[in-house]
């Protein structure tokens, strides 16, 4: 058998926490590193993809059965950079990522979407890029909106957070921010600074 089909039979049979390490990692990898603050795709360009899979989806379970994640994406496509072995600097590219978290079954689930997304350091990180959009359905304030266009996930810790511009939008209104962190295992977002909010009395 080829390397890369029994490197892409391995993937299809592995549990979805070895699939983010080896091929659905997270993360892009000028993303927050050194300044942290940059983002490019000049090295994608110059790399042959060392394999690819279409039509994937991810699930990861509880000790009760019940779905804390998923991950959706038409198009993944894995960069490793030494032919010979994998290695820290291996990336995954992600086309039109939906992922879904939720950590308590009484807790509404939270929802991803990006245009991109690009993943590395062995699926510790996710990096989500253009159009990206949080959605969160509760009780209180019903459908919850957060927009901005970059975002980086870490997907063990149900934790994310961006430097840009933020809007977030509900039925009570809508707060423009600069700058977020969201714990979504808790249900929290915290805006960091530029805060204004428009109320929409109903």
């Amino acid at each position: 058998m080829k390397p890369a089909e029994q490197r892409l039979r391995e993937l299809l049979t592995t549990p979805w926490t070895l699939v983010i390490a080896l091929v659905v990692s997270f993360s892009i990898v000028s993303l927050f590193h050194g300044s942290g603050k940059k983002t490019g795709l000049a090295d994608t360009e110059k790399t042959f993809p060392y394999t690819f899979i279409t039509s994937v989806e991810t699930r990861e379970y509880n000790a009760q059965g019940l779905l804390q994640y998923q991950l959706n994406t038409p198009l993944v496509t894995h960069f490793q950079v030494n032919p010979d072995a994998p290695g820290e600097q291996d990336y995954t590219l992600f086309d039109t990522p939906r992922l879904r978290f939720q950590d308590n079954p009484d807790e509404a689930p939270w929802h991803l979407s990006a245009h991109l997304g690009r993943s590395s350091l062995n699926g510790k990180l996710l990096f989500l890029s253009q159009d990206v959009l949080i959605q969160q359905e509760t009780a209180s304030q019903g459908l919850i909106q957060i927009e901005t266009t970059e975002l980086l996930v870490k997907p063990a810790e149900q934790y994310a957070e961006t430097d840009k511009a933020v809007k977030m939008r509900s039925a009570k209104g809508q707060v423009d921010a600069v700058g977020m962190t969201a714990l979504m295992r808790d249900s929290r977002v915290q805006l960091q600074s530029d805060v204004r909010a428009i109320y929409e009395p109903r």
